[in-house]
């Protein structure tokens, strides 16, 4: 049996977009590149979102 080797994931905010094609296009780059893609909707585009989760899962444990 054989394990696959997990993408890694690049998050994006809404916000940074103007219209819904360009988050789109963006959002395709990143797939073609190998990459897992999750895009923020809400929230304040100025924070980093790395930091955010690992804020997020160290209160959390």
């Amino acid at each position: 049996m054989w394990h696959a080797v997990e993408k890694p994931t690049y998050y994006l905010w809404k916000q940074n977009y103007n219209t819904e094609e360009e988050l789109q296009k963006a959002k395709d780059k990143y797939i073609k590149n190998g990459f897992r893609v999750v895009i923020y909707r809400d929230g304040q585009n100025e924070k980093n979102i790395q930091e955010g989760i690992k804020a997020l899962i160290k209160n959390h444990i």
